[in-house]
């Protein structure tokens, strides 16, 4: 699985990741051209925590979006 810079501040109302922040960005560049509505990923936060999403095009902010899976949330001690 592909895995994606998020961070826990960059939350929309319906519970979605904005992935359009620079830590994201650079994990998606290389990768890009894989990326796809419903791609299961996952997402961390550097020696914090990291859990499955699915991964949703939003056309209004104009970049991707990561859907939390739920039961995916682990921490990293």
């Amino acid at each position: 699985m592909y895995r994606i810079y998020f961070d826990t501040n960059e939350g929309d109302a319906s519970g979605r990741y904005y992935l359009g922040i620079p830590g994201s960005l650079k994990d998606i560049a290389p990768i890009a051209h894989h990326l796809k509505d419903e791609l299961r990923i996952v997402i961390y936060m550097s020696h914090e925590l990291e859990m499955e999403a699915m991964l949703e095009w939003d056309e209004r902010n104009n970049c991707w979006m990561a859907r939390p899976v739920e039961g995916t949330l682990k921490y990293i001690e």
